[in-house]
């Protein structure tokens, strides 16, 4: 495969399947080829739920009158959304097949369907832009990473919310590109849980370019690829912007960040949280987990100290063996009634 610009199209010679070379193009801009827009809409049709099949019928008449023709193309662009699942199933795999259009899941990452057939790498003409800022009180209050793609802000047009700073960006930085494709949560509900809403991205690395492919509720209608250079300045830009924080979200950073990770797994304990006490701000609290099992919270006394002071206090307290801790646990599931094997005799029941 290979390719040149020219009038703003993108034009990339790829193998036909009669083993051919030819040369087809691809919108740089928008939604991407006839072949595209059917693609996509079939890829949101869910064939169970019904979700999509509306639009998927006006998709198959758009692509009608965007050039593409087949026998049961036509018939697709005439069913109707009362009409079977099986026979609608059926005509979309006949009329992908009569294209020549690939089905939904089988195209790689970072690759578009091309004008005239095959497929085509998609080029790096999209910019990013990462912007934490403070969450809506209805969702709880704390931050949101915001994402903006060519200048419009993409979060609230997916699952509604951005992902908390804590969810993409600490200790790790997930939105760094790498040599395998990963997927990441970018978006969660307006009431901010990610689950009740979801958005996600598969980011994957492709030489000088970083490709983003959305999943679940998707804010636009095609992928988005980043010249990797410009990708890695603004990705690792967020990360070390900590202007935003509040001292409780400085010592959140550092606890993450610097904790044991290891050695609490040794003990069977994972990190759920830390965050101050809602009930009580003077307390700074990390909340850890037991399986399924138990909660368990370690609380430490601001006293007046800065949060980098703090974040020592609690990470040193963290290394002790949990026999040691002053802590708080609590049951998850009804039938346990005694304290975990590894608490110590300073161990209490949680109140809440």
């Amino acid at each position: 495969m290979s390719g040149r610009s020219e009038g703003g199209r993108r034009e990339t010679t790829v193998r036909s399947s009669q083993g051919l070379w030819m040369m087809v193009g691809v919108t740089e801009k928008g939604s991407g080829s006839a072949e595209q827009r059917l693609y996509d809409a079939v890829a949101r049709w869910n064939a169970d739920t019904g979700y999509g099949l509306a639009d998927m019928i006006h998709a198959a008449c758009q692509a009608l009158i965007d050039g593409l023709d087949s026998p049961t193309l036509r018939e697709l662009a005439g069913a109707s959304v009362r009409d079977s699942s099986w026979d609608i199933r059926e005509l979309v795999a006949k009329s992908l097949e009569e294209l020549k259009i690939p089905y939904p899941g089988t195209v790689p990452p970072g690759f578009a369907l091309a004008t005239g057939g095959g497929v085509a790498r998609r080029p790096g003409v999209d910019s990013l832009r990462l912007e934490v800022t403070p969450a809506p009180g209805d969702a709880g209050g704390g931050f949101q990473v915001q994402v903006y793609v060519n200048g419009t802000e993409m979060t609230s047009a997916a699952a509604g919310l951005g992902m908390d700073p804590y969810d993409v960006l600490v200790p790790t930085n997930r939105l760094v590109a790498a040599s395998q494709p990963r997927t990441v949560p970018i978006a969660r509900c307006e009431c901010g849980v990610y689950g009740c809403g979801s958005t996600d991205v598969t980011i994957t690395r492709d030489g000088e370019l970083v490709h983003w492919d959305w999943s679940i509720e998707v804010p636009m209608n095609r992928g988005v690829s980043f010249a990797a250079a410009e990708y890695d300045v603004e990705v690792a830009r967020v990360a070390a912007d900590h202007s935003w924080e509040t001292a409780e979200r400085t010592a959140g950073r550092r606890v993450l960040t610097d904790m044991d990770r290891e050695r609490l797994l040794t003990h069977g304990l994972r990190t759920s949280w830390v965050a101050n006490d809602y009930r009580d701000h003077e307390l700074f609290r990390v909340a850890l987990q037991i399986d399924g099992d138990y909660q368990v919270f370690v609380d430490t006394l601001w006293r007046g100290r800065g949060p980098e002071e703090l974040a020592r206090e609690v990470c040193a307290t963290l290394a002790l063996p949990p026999s040691e801790w002053r802590a708080t646990w609590h049951a998850i599931k009804p039938t346990l009634t005694k304290p975990p094997k590894i608490a110590g005799p300073s161990w209490r029941p949680a109140r809440f």
